[in-house]
């Protein structure tokens, strides 16, 4: 754990320092550390308490690279500061006319836990026009063989001349590979739903801090079966919320 916590250290140390010098180039480069109440990923309740994700990301003439890090800040999983999750996450972006898509891979890694890795292809694809929206397809190649899809819209709302309130919507769906795998359900169906706020502020250059929150919700059978097996803390729903400081450049 100390380890990879002085990689993180060390790499956002680094990443801070050199960021003005890059600025210049066609490099861009960004450092985020976000607390959060609870950990939610599509639906699921990973940890009922607070963690700590920090993330470093770079990308140049549509490539990305990023790394991304879930460290629990209680003892709720029975791992205290310690690291239980690091995604990579290589991407490359395509616009076009009114379409943006970008497409790529997620190797998920789960240090001092008995989980096993494993990777996805994802391809996006958003809409520029009202509500943005948005389709992602992720597929599981190495683990579950499954499939997941989420819609999406959202809209930014004026709160004043330095404030928007940036509002989210999404549905997720996976095949009957991902359900079972996740919840123990085989069967193709919706699975989660999610709504999210954001004010993003900039109060010098470079710089954003976020409040957030978020509502999410288990769906159709996934729902039952969380209810039943007590998988994921046995939470079917969260209501959760956050703070991120970002470093853009």
């Amino acid at each position: 754990m100390k380890k990879t916590l002085l990689t993180f250290t060390t790499l956002l140390v680094l990443t801070t320092l050199t960021l003005p010098a890059l600025a210049l180039g066609p490099l861009d480069l960004d450092a985020d550390l976000t607390v959060m109440s609870k950990y939610v990923w599509r639906g699921m309740v990973a940890n009922p308490d607070a963690v700590l994700q920090p993330s470093l990301g770079a990308s140049i003439l549509g490539f990305g690279i990023n790394v991304w890090g879930n460290m629990d800040l209680t003892d709720a999983n029975g791992m205290s500061s310690e690291f239980n999750e690091v995604d990579w996450l290589a991407s490359y972006s395509l616009p076009l006319p009114l379409v943006d898509v970008d497409f790529g891979f997620i190797y998920y890694d789960f240090p001092n836990t008995d989980n096993p890795s494993t990777a996805e292809a994802f391809i996006k694809g958003s809409v520029g026009v009202l509500l943005s929206p948005t389709l992602e397809i992720y597929y599981d190649f190495q683990e579950i063989d499954g499939t997941y899809f989420n819609a999406n819209i959202s809209h930014p709302v004026a709160l004043g001349e330095k404030f928007d309130l940036e509002l989210g919507a999404a549905l997720g769906y996976g095949d009957s590979s991902y359900s079972e795998s996740y919840f123990g359900v085989r069967s193709s169906s919706t699975t989660d739903f999610n709504l999210t706020a954001s004010i993003p502020w900039k109060p010098i250059p470079f710089f954003t801090i976020t409040p957030s929150a978020a509502y999410s919700t288990l769906m159709s059978d996934a729902k039952t079966a969380v209810s039943g097996n007590g998988r994921y803390h046995g939470d079917t729903e969260a209501v959760y919320y956050g703070l991120s400081a970002t470093f853009s450049f």
